[in-house]
Parts: C-alpha cells; sequence; structure tokens
C-alpha cells in the first residue's frame, strides 16, 4: 500500500489517462467549494502545461442549505480568479427518505447536462470516501461488485448522449493531505454543515466509525481502500469468467437458454443471472429475487408463464429461453381504431405503426385493433387459426397479445410485427412498428 501526495497523484493519473485517452479534449471538474474539489480544480489549473487540455468547472447548487448561495458565490470568485469557466446549475431536489441518494442523482443529472463528446468528468472523491464506501455497501450486504466501491476510472452515461469519461484521480490521496496541499498553497474552501449530521449514514460512518477504528488500526482509510481495489481485482475476474458462460448460453436475441443454465452450479448461475441482466442495463435483484428467477422460472413447465419483477424488469419464460424486459404497459383487447394510413398510428402503449404503400395501392375501411380470440388469416386458399400461426412462429405469449392486427373490409390483412399476412395482401405493402423513441428492430 502506497500513500501518494495529490500532486504526485494527480501527475502520475494525468500522464496516463492523457495517453490513453486522446479523445478528451476538455477536462470538466465537478466542484462544490468544499476542501476535495477545490484541490482537485487547483492541481488540475496548476498543471495545465501537463494535461494541455481546456478547463470547465461545474458547480450544483442543490438548494438543501441555508448557505447554498454563498457557496455558489465562492465557487464563482475562485473560477473568475483562476480563470476558469464556470457552469451552476441549480436543481431541485426530492425530499424522499435517501434525501443523500437524491441530491446525488440530482448532482449526476447535472454534470450529464453539461459535458458534451470530447469531454472527460472530474470528480474530487479520495482515500477516505473509498473506505466510507467499502463499509457503507459493506453494511448493506452488498457482494464482490459492491464492495469493489468507486473505481477509479469509469463512464458517465446519460439518456440520448455518448458516455463520457468519468475519472476520480484523488482516490490513492488521503483527506490529510489534501488539508495540507490546502494549507500549503492558502487555497479557501467551504464547508457544509450538513457533513455532521449524524441521522446521514456516510457521516455517522465518517465522524464516528472511522475515527474510532484509526485508534486501533492506524492506517484503516488506507487498508480499506487496497481492499476495495483487490474486490474490483476480483469481480474483474468474475466478469471474464461470466463472459465465457454467456458465449454458450446467451443467444444472439439476449435470451437466456435454460438447458444449459441448469448444466450449471448454483454459484455460477447467479454469476451469469447478474452478467445478463447487467449487459442489458437492468436494476440487479437482491438475493431473494435471484433465488425466484431461478426457481419459479428456470425450474418452470414449458407450458407454464411464470413471472418475477421488481424495479424496472420483468422476467419471463417461454419454452427454452428467459426474457428480461422492460415492464409492458397493459393494452385492451376491446381497443380499436380506424386508420386512414398515411400517417402512422399511434398504438395505446406508446408504439407507432406505419404503413408503407406502392402507389395506385390502397385499403378500404382499414382499421387496427389487438386480438381477442378467433381470429383467422387467408393463405394459399385456406383459412389459418391466428392462435396456431402464432404459436408455429415461436411468438411469446405476452407479444401475441400485443401485436397490432391491420383488418380491411373486416378481414384480417396482417399481423404488424411478424411475417404473417394473408394473401390477399398486395405484396409490395408493408407494416412497420416500432417505439415513438427508440425504434425496435424486427
Amino acid at each position: 500500500m502506497t500513500a501518494f501526495m495529490p500532486e504526485q497523484a494527480m501527475q502520475r493519473f494525468l500522464d496516463r489517462m492523457m495517453d490513453q485517452s486522446p479523445q478528451v479534449r476538455r477536462l470538466v471538474i465537478g466542484v462544490s467549494g468544499g476542501l476535495d474539489s477545490t484541490v482537485l480544480l487547483h492541481l488540475l489549473h496548476t498543471l495545465t502545461s501537463r494535461h494541455g487540455r481546456e478547463l470547465l468547472a461545474v458547480h450544483v447548487h442543490h438548494g438543501l442549505s441555508p448557505h447554498a448561495d454563498h457557496w455558489m458565490a465562492h465557487v464563482t470568485s475562485v473560477c473568475d480568479k483562476w480563470q476558469i469557466p464556470l457552469q451552476v446549475h441549480k436543481v431541485a431536489v426530492e425530499r424522499v427518505a435517501s434525501l443523500e441518494a437524491a441530491a446525488r442523482a440530482a448532482r449526476y443529472q447535472a454534470f450529464a447536462a453539461s459535458v458534451v463528446e470530447g469531454d472527460a468528468l472530474l470528480l474530487a472523491q479520495h482515500e477516505d470516501d473509498q473506505a466510507e464506501t467499502l463499509l457503507f455497501r459493506l453494511m448493506r450486504g452488498a457482494g464482490v461488485t459492491g464492495l469493489g466501491a468507486m473505481h477509479e476510472a469509469g463512464e458517465l452515461a446519460s439518456p440520448g448522449n455518448p458516455a463520457v469519461p468519468l475519472w476520480r484521480p484523488l482516490l490513492a490521496v488521503a483527506r490529510l493531505s489534501l488539508l495540507h496541499y490546502a494549507q500549503e498553497h492558502d487555497l479557501a474552501w467551504v464547508d457544509d454543515e450538513s457533513n455532521h449530521d449524524a441521522r446521514y449514514a456516510r457521516n455517522f460512518l465518517r465522524n464516528d466509525i472511522l475515527p474510532t477504528l484509526r485508534e486501533h488500526w492506524p492506517a484503516v482509510t488506507q487498508v480499506l481502500a487496497a481492499t476495495a481495489g483487490r474486490m474490483q481485482e476480483a469481480d474483474a475476474l468474475l466478469q471474464e469468467m461470466a463472459a465465457g458462460m454467456a458465449a454458450d448460453c446467451i443467444d444472439g436475441q439476449h435470451r437466456l437458454q435454460v438447458s444449459p443454465v441448469l448444466a450449471l452450479s448454483a454459484p455460477r448461475q447467479r454469476l451469469l443471472l447478474r452478467f445478463w441482466l447487467q449487459q442489458q442495463s437492468f436494476l440487479l435483484p437482491d438475493e431473494a429475487m435471484l433465488e425466484r428467477i431461478r426457481g419459479e422460472v428456470m425450474m418452470a413447465r414449458e407450458d407454464a408463464a411464470p413471472l418475477v419483477c421488481w424495479e424496472g424488469c420483468e422476467i419471463r419464460r417461454y419454452r427454452q429461453h428467459l426474457y428480461a424486459m422492460p415492464p409492458l404497459p397493459e393494452v385492451s383487447a376491446d381497443w380499436q381504431a380506424e386508420w386512414m394510413l398515411a400517417e402512422p398510428l399511434l398504438l395505446p402503449d406508446g408504439r407507432e405503426l406505419s404503413a408503407s404503400l406502392p402507389a395506385g395501392v390502397g385499403l378500404a375501411d382499414c382499421h387496427v385493433g389487438f386480438r381477442k380470440g378467433g381470429e383467422s388469416l387467408r393463405g394459399h386458399g385456406m383459412t389459418h387459426d391466428l392462435k396456431k400461426l402464432l404459436q408455429a412462429s415461436g411468438i411469446p405469449p405476452w407479444e401475441r397479445e400485443r401485436l397490432p392486427l391491420v383488418f380491411s373490409g373486416g378481414e384480417l390483412m396482417a399481423v404488424a410485427g411478424t411475417a404473417l399476412r394473408s394473401s390477399l395482401l398486395h405484396e409490395a405493402v408493408r407494416f412497420s412498428l416500432c417505439d415513438v423513441t427508440c425504434p425496435m428492430e424486427k
């Protein structure tokens, strides 16, 4: 375990990351006005000749403290003095059970609004923060991934925007070293009074638990931070193992194949399930929910319709595959709408149906609805039961009920989103089904 001084840590970090990330043209620094972020901003300001990148400071005004305006004025003054451009975001933090988590979410949303492609976001978390994070997650029962705590380099991703690098160059630096640096350089900073409120879990760990541990183990923060690093390494090895299993168990449609998964040991099954969900950006379930997936879904009969769900995710099974998907909005079998075909039709679940018609071809008395049961489709001189056609096509039950049926003159012409169509329909007519915000590949 090696303790680094702020300048040494920053220089090593910049030399390594600037070489690895030539696409980064601007460094965006989250600046609260406190000790940590003030030191980070000063280091980057004084090392401009070393990194050669433009700087942008971002301050988030949460409005939670009566001193918030003073903090904003202080950051503005510092940035003016050092001639660093500054963006200020005033955010509204919902006062929910976990105010810390809500403020953090609002802060990261503000950061995401400031960065563009070619930026890297730098935050001032340090070794003591890393130790607190490890203890905090340990108390919440985290596994290897969670106990890896914060990573020195990661990504900041936001909907609709490209991910940008997220860097924490001071993770190997103790807070006491940051304090000495600030005093040596005569830096001024502000203190957040909420940091002393023991009602917040992190403050309790920082102000009550770690000082007590430090009396018995003076290097406790350094030891815990090093442990987090070893957990990150162990997690990377587990991810490599999971990726190897995924090649045999996950198909090209992101479906989990039941048979090869059942051949794995229980720990490997749980590892693969987490990997599968992470690859699709779903919130990971707790251990009890994982066991329900293994017991209720993977072991279900092929003709059953098991469902396990938690925030933002549903797990279903059809035949020999498991599907992970966002919760499906309800649709009514009684819904129907007349459709002129010239304009896309908005469906009640937010999807959009559109038609491509060759010149001179049209459909009279066209309307769209969902399955009620008993529908049939004409083809090759015969009339086929739609239910059997959908089963033969391997379409899962929950999708069958959501497929828009296009009728003309009272006769079913096509099942949008599938290849099923009436032989009476002109071969050049095409129907496209997509989400309004994200087209579905069909």
